[in-house]
């Protein structure tokens, strides 16, 4: 059989065998959007669906990923619910600038938003929808912001981690309430032409809400992502950041998504862990900043001897990430 690069990614993230990995950055919190490819545009590139479109493209022409994501960071939801945020530059990522919540009951005061209704989110739909038209066999990637990352970009994080303790049931309505938009944008991005989501919540980690609260909160959330995006038709990919290495076992609970680690995370051990679910990563991104092309590709063949199903950034790349180092990567994968 001859894989395209969308056949590839496909049969990787459903566990089957293809000719090799394919080699990806998804988009969202893991952009491979750098300072090199978005000066040629205009600064519109966060909020005209045409440019983020063409910028995608761009990126999979600089680096030679096999897939275009959009967007490139993960504010488009916290501003959905009130959040202000700085659009940044060709040198500046995204960010939020003031919180939209101050409480929990005013998160859930909120009608929930439509995400083809206006603002970003319908940006990203219709970025989704150019590349569809436009690239037949490149696999396209929408992106959401996890539940628990999402909430802590609402709202102060210290006041909702302190809330996770002291108010667990409200805590839980608002994340559930987060997740319906969440599932709701998942499923207009793929039918708008994505053919996988991705799903990043770095704040969901074992260092910062810990395994309980990882277990309780975040993975019936990711569950059910994850099963509303199945019933779709299309991929997911979930990550999650920092050493998620005594998360594994929660993990394995999971079904039907590929997993993305960090650097800090031994994907050998991760893969012996998650039997029969596809591993994603994790090239040091601080590697992909600063290093040398040559040892990048030697991590490369490392990850391939080892058969990790996805070869991909361990986290966000900075913007500052040279084109050389991004083509090592992936040219060490396409052999």
């Amino acid at each position: 059989m001859s894989f395209t690069e969308k056949s590839r990614l496909k049969a990787a993230l459903a566990g089957e065998e293809a000719d090799r990995s394919p080699v990806i950055c998804p988009g969202g919190m893991m952009s491979a959007a750098t300072t090199t490819v978005l000066k040629e545009f205009a600064g519109s590139f966060h909020t005209d669906p045409l440019v983020m479109a063409q910028v995608a493209e761009a990126i999979r022409s600089h680096t030679g990923f096999e897939n275009l994501g959009v967007p490139f960071c993960m504010t488009v939801e916290a501003e959905v619910f009130g959040s202000t945020v700085d659009m940044g530059d060709a040198g500046v990522e995204p960010c939020v600038t003031r919180y939209g919540a101050e409480q929990l009951d005013s998160i859930l005061d909120r009608p929930l938003p439509d995400p083809a209704g206006g603002g970003r989110s319908a940006v990203i739909l219709g970025a989704i929808q150019e590349l569809s038209a436009r690239n037949q066999e490149v696999p396209i990637i929408g992106n959401l912001t996890g539940p628990i990352s999402l909430a802590t970009s609402i709202m102060d994080p210290l006041i909702f981690f302190r809330l996770m303790r002291k108010k667990p049931a409200e805590v839980q309505s608002v994340l559930d309430y987060l997740t319906d938009y969440l599932v709701t944008f998942a499923r207009n991005q793929v039918a708008a032409g994505a053919d996988a989501i991705a799903i990043a919540d770095p704040t969901a980690t074992g260092e910062i809400i810990g395994g309980a609260n990882f277990r309780r909160f975040a993975i019936p959330l990711l569950s059910r992502l994850i099963r509303e995006i199945e019933r779709t038709g299309a991929g997911a990919i979930v990550h999650i950041c920092g050493d998620a290495t005594v998360l594994l076992d929660s993990l394995n609970e999971l079904d039907g998504a590929a997993f993305s680690f960090d650097s800090i995370v031994n994907l050998a051990k991760a893969k012996s862990v998650l039997a029969n679910k596809p591993v994603m990563g994790n090239i040091n991104t601080q590697m992909l900043h600063t290093g040398e092309p040559q040892r990048i590709r030697q991590y490369v063949n490392i990850l391939l001897q080892q058969d990790i199903d996805i070869i991909a950034p361990a986290c966000g790349i900075s913007l500052a990430t040279p084109q050389a180092n991004l083509k090592a990567l992936t040219g060490a994968v396409k052999g």
